[in-house]
C-alpha cells in the first residue's frame, strides 16, 4: 500500500525584523494579520530565508548574533555570537552555508549552518551590505556600499574573481525572478544598477526615488520594486522598458521589501510607521497596512512558504 504525504504548504508568511523591539513579526500573508512576535537577539536588521531546512536566519547588529527561526513552529532554535555586527545575510541554495556581510572589516563570514562554526572568510569591497546567490548557486553577489561596486565571489573556490562599478552607495540587491538579472539599488545616486548576470556587467542604470533602500522582483523578472526612503514611496520599474511605470505612496521610511508570488502582492516594510505596506502588483496600488513592532526593517527578502507534517 502507498502513504499519501500529509505534508501541506502553510503561509506565506512575512517574517518582519523590528529593530526597535528586538522580535520579528509573523505576518500570515493569507490574512494580513500578526500571527507571532518572536523575541530575538538586540536590534535585529537583515533577514534570510532557508526554504530547504524550513529556516529564517536573523542579523542582529546591536547584539552581534544570528537569530534561527523554525518556520514551521515560529520559534527559535539557536542563536549564535559573532564577533561583528552583522547587517546582510544570504544562503546557499542548499542551506548548507549562511553568508554574513563584515561591513566593518571588509569581508564575508561564511557559516555551517549545522554546527554554526565559521568555515572561513573573504576579503571583499569596502561596507558590504546586501547579497544574492546567483540562480545554479555558484556565484555570490556583495554589495560594497563605500567602493560603489559589487564583488563577484565564486563559491566553490571562496575567490573573489570580479567587481562590478555601479553607482554611488550600492546597499539593497535582489536576483531578478527569471535569474537574468540582478537588480542593484544605489542609495546616494538615486538609481537602480541592472547586471546581466551571465556577462557580470551593467546593462541599465535606471533613475528611480529619493534616497532608495531594497528592491524586489515580480517572478518573471519583468518588474523590479524599489523603496525610496527619502520620499515614502515605491517605485515600479519596467526592466524592459528601463524606466518607472508607477509610483506607490506607502508608510513612513520604507526599507524591506518581498513579492509574494501565491497573491501577486508586494510587501513593504516601513520603519517610521512601524508597519508593513500590502501593495496588489496587479494594479501597483497601496490596498492596506499591518501594524508591527518598533523599528521594522526586514533588510533581505522576508517571505517564506514553509511546509507543515
Amino acid at each position: 500500500m502507498l502513504l499519501a504525504s500529509t505534508a501541506v504548504m502553510a503561509g506565506p508568511y512575512a517574517y518582519i525584523t523590528n529593530q526597535g523591539a528586538d522580535t520579528v513579526s509573523v505576518v500570515d500573508l493569507m490574512k494580513d494579520t500578526v500571527i507571532a512576535d518572536i523575541p530575538v537577539g538586540k536590534g535585529p536588521v537583515g533577514i534570510a530565508i532557508d526554504p530547504v531546512q524550513q529556516r529564517a536566519y536573523v542579523s542582529n547588529v546591536e547584539g552581534r548574533s544570528v537569530s534561527v527561526i523554525d518556520m514551521r513552529s515560529n520559534r527559535i532554535v539557536h542563536q549564535f555570537a559573532l564577533q561583528i555586527a552583522p547587517v546582510g545575510l544570504a544562503l546557499s541554495k542548499t542551506g548548507g552555508q549562511l553568508f554574513v556581510a563584515d561591513w566593518f572589516h571588509d569581508r564575508v563570514l561564511l557559516i555551517d549552518t549545522e554546527s554554526y562554526r565559521q568555515l572561513g572568510e573573504i576579503e571583499i569591497g569596502e561596507a558590504p551590505s546586501g547579497m544574492e546567490v546567483s540562480r545554479e548557486g555558484a556565484t555570490l553577489y556583495v554589495a560594497n556600499r563605500d567602493s560603489n561596486d559589487v564583488g563577484v565571489i565564486d563559491i566553490r573556490s571562496r575567490k573573489l574573481v570580479s567587481r562590478i562599478p555601479v553607482g554611488k552607495h550600492p546597499f539593497g540587491m535582489v536576483l531578478s525572478g527569471d535569474g537574468r538579472h540582478l537588480f542593484v539599488v544605489n542609495v546616494e545616486s538615486n538609481s537602480l544598477s541592472v547586471i546581466d548576470t551571465r556577462r557580470d556587467r551593467v546593462v541599465a542604470t535606471i533613475p528611480v526615488g529619493e534616497h532608495p533602500y531594497c528592491v524586489t522582483s515580480s517572478p518573471d523578472g519583468r518588474y523590479a520594486y524599489v523603496t525610496n526612503t527619502g520620499e515614502d514611496s515605491v517605485s515600479v520599474v519596467d526592466v524592459q522598458k528601463r524606466g518607472v511605470t508607477a509610483t506607490i505612496e506607502v508608510d513612513g521610511f520604507p526599507e524591506g521589501i518581498s513579492f509574494d508570488a501565491r497573491q501577486q502582492r508586494v510587501y513593504v516594510a516601513s520603519w517610521m510607521d512601524n508597519a508593513v505596506s500590502v501593495i496588489d502588483a496587479k494594479t501597483n496600488r497601496k490596498i492596506k497596512s499591518i501594524s508591527t513592532g518598533s523599528q521594522s526593517r526586514s533588510f533581505g527578502q522576508f517571505i517564506g512558504y514553509p511546509v507543515q507534517p
